[in-house]
């Protein structure tokens, strides 16, 4: 995948260099908290093994780009599709912005637009959904930012620090995401 470049960021392949950086992230219990996803604290073996299966491309169904930004090339984040379905055309986002002082600065938002337009534009999906702990308010503000719409709720899904949390299931179609775009270019 060439870099994808936006006004403030770009999206690329892994490298080896970017360990540091993923782990850095991986051991913020502030960052992995928001995901519900992550084992925390990770180690540094399980980082180089998510590294390397990124690096090995060896599923094209589930695959992560680095999010970077264009002023200093530095590692921000990743993101990526998960359960890519051709047939279905359709498939989920997985975003994580792991350095902290990115969030709320609009980078995850930006990230998401890139990552649509190459969904919707050039791999000529129909759907792509996501998944989102409740508690994640700044991350569900981004995606409803970026045109997704709630579709349901999995109760009790995720249990952490004590107690029993919500998964809030979202998505944006194909034309949602086009009236979306012809809006926003509307207003500019």
């Amino acid at each position: 995948m060439p870099h994808i470049v936006g006004q403030t960021i770009y999206l690329r392949e892994y490298l080896t260099s970017d360990l540091e950086a993923i782990n850095d992230w991986r051991k913020l219990d502030a960052i992995v908290w928001w995901t519900g996803v992550y084992i925390w604290p990770e180690s540094l073996e399980q980082t180089k093994a998510f590294l390397e299966a990124q690096l090995n491309n060896s599923d094209p169904f589930n695959r992560k780009f680095a999010i970077c930004r264009k002023d200093d090339d530095r590692y921000l984040g990743h993101i990526g599709y998960e359960h890519l379905d051709l047939g279905r055309r359709n498939t989920e986002l997985g975003i994580v912005i792991g350095d902290p002082q990115s969030l709320s600065k609009g980078v995850g938002t930006e990230a998401i637009k890139l990552f649509l337009k190459t969904c919707f534009d050039e791999m000529g999906l129909h759907r792509v959904g996501l998944r989102v702990m409740e508690y994640n308010d700044r991350g569900r503000r981004c995606y409803e930012k970026c045109g997704f719409k709630q579709e349901g709720v999995l109760r009790e899904y995720h249990h952490t620090r004590g107690r029993w949390h919500n998964q809030i299931l979202m998505a944006i179609l194909d034309h949602e995401y086009r009236a979306m775009i012809g809006a926003e270019g509307a207003n500019t």
